[in-house]
């Protein structure tokens, strides 16, 4: 259908650019009547935990986009499970600090016989309880809880760095959706336009007071600003779809969102958001957590030269026929002194200072970038908000403009490229003002998020 209409399109211009051998009027090509065209059926979209998201088909709001993607974006529920990990791996490095305790029984029953003896039946039964308690490597263990809780602490990081990530996402999709949103609308007013110059120039053709030529070029203009419309409403399919993946969920249907945004100006300086940033950011704090997590690693492989401390202790009760009239305890504690183990302990060290220092280079390299990132998104902030008002002003010059265009079609002393010139103008200032508007408020959102804040 779209194919067929693009072409007929496209003969239509033809025939106005060659002017019309037959001198026929072609009239402009009508509106398709989408009552009439079937509609698909989707499926309704799902959650991440299987039920239906409901509201899809309402007005969404950019607080209500940023809710449904905090539940269902997959990224986001990955880095849940990576935070639910990193906690059982802090229970299992605290667990060798507890004793163990185990309960058995069993029961046999034997029968022999041999050659020239009787047949003998003997039957036992026993049973036992045991606790005990192992610690190897007191300080190693505890390093070991310790290096747990850093890792749970950078899962935790990651989580939020994540959630920040698609939050200035969605942001981002959702004001381009309402954009194209809004360019549609922008588009069909332009579209109107040309259609009353259209009927315009073929009434004052009809009069004499027109060439034939004006009602070409207005069925021309006519017909190239339908092709803008189709690429327009095109676009906002896109920019839905885009939007919906960005929160996690598949949409079939266009989605419609609440118009209403928040302009109000951000102010900040430089210095505040680079402090900020390196104060807040995820990955800044993930950076220096790392830097810990290393300097334990370090002063555990020194640990090696000198010497370890082992405990023990167990007590058991057991017995036959499941009475439990013997009892056992045990203690234990030793010191065993490394001597010589191949240089595994000086290579390790060596190791552990090497990894230290590249992490204390990655460090640097992340801060250096944390910099580049706060200072572009802070230029790009205050390109887009210098654009506004310049963009708002040059709508209000551009309709009066095409007013005084018209006013001088209207009255004969204007021509028809003059006409068309101030409507391109009109258009394009509005569309140049609506981009400014959105660019702005994703600047916002870019900073806020190279920021480490929502």
């Amino acid at each position: 259908m779209n194919i067929l209409k693009n072409l007929y399109l496209s003969g239509l211009i033809l025939a106005g650019l060659c002017g019309g051998a037959q001198g026929a009027v072609i009239s402009p090509l009508p509106a398709a009547d989408s009552s009439a065209m079937p509609q698909a059926e989707f499926p309704a979209a799902l959650g991440a935990d299987g039920k239906e998201i409901t509201g899809l088909d309402t007005a969404l709001t950019l607080a209500r986009c940023l809710e449904i993607a905090m539940e269902n974006n997959p990224s986001l529920i990955s880095a849940r499970l990576n935070v639910a990990d990193a906690a059982v791996s802090v229970s299992l490095a605290k667990s060798k600090f507890l004793p163990t305790a185990t309960a058995g029984a069993q029961q046999d029953y034997n029968v022999t016989k041999l050659p020239g003896h009787a047949r003998t039946d003997h039957g036992s039964a026993s049973s036992y309880v045991e606790a005990s308690l192992t610690i190897s490597g007191i300080t190693d263990l505890a390093r070991n809880v310790k290096t747990a809780n850093l890792a749970l602490e950078q899962a935790k990081l990651a989580l939020e760095k994540a959630e920040q990530e698609v939050a200035s996402n969605v942001k981002s999709k959702f004001y381009t959706l309402l954009s194209a949103q809004k360019a549609v609308e922008i588009r069909t007013k332009a579209r109107d336009l040309y259609q009353d110059q259209y009927n315009r120039a073929q009434a004052y053709f009809e009069n004499g007071l027109r060439p034939k030529v004006d009602v070409t070029t207005a069925e021309v203009n006519l017909n190239n600003e339908d092709l803008r419309l189709i690429r327009a409403k095109n676009l906002v399919n896109t920019s839905s779809a885009n939007l919906a993946n960005a929160m996690g969920v598949t949409a079939g249907n266009t989605l419609v969102l609440d118009s209403q945004i928040d302009e109000t100006p951000f102010q900040i300086t430089l210095e505040e958001a680079v402090r900020t940033a390196y104060a807040q950011r995820p990955d800044v704090l993930s950076s220096q957590t790392g830097l810990k997590i290393s300097r334990i690693k370090l002063n555990q492989a020194k640990a090696g030269y000198w010497p370890t401390f082992s405990f023990s202790a167990s007590f058991s009760k057991s017995g036959d026929d499941f009475y439990l009239d013997n009892e056992n305890t045990k203690l234990l504690a030793a010191v065993e002194l490394p001597l010589f183990n191949a240089l595994q302990t000086y290579n390790g060290v060596k190791q552990a200072k090497i990894s230290l220092a590249g992490a204390l280079n990655q460090d640097r390299s992340l801060m250096n970038d944390v910099f580049l990132q706060v200072q572009s998104a802070y230029l790009k902030l205050q390109e887009a908000g210098d654009s506004v008002p310049i963009a708002q002003l040059n709508v209000q010059k551009a309709k009066e403009n095409l007013d005084l265009a018209q006013g001088r079609y209207n009255e004969g002393i204007g021509d028809i490229i003059e006409l068309k010139d101030a409507e391109v103008s009109y258009t394009d200032a509005e569309l140049s003002y609506l981009t400014a508007r959105y660019d702005y408020a994703t600047a916002v959102a870019e900073l806020k998020q190279a920021m480490g804040t929502k």
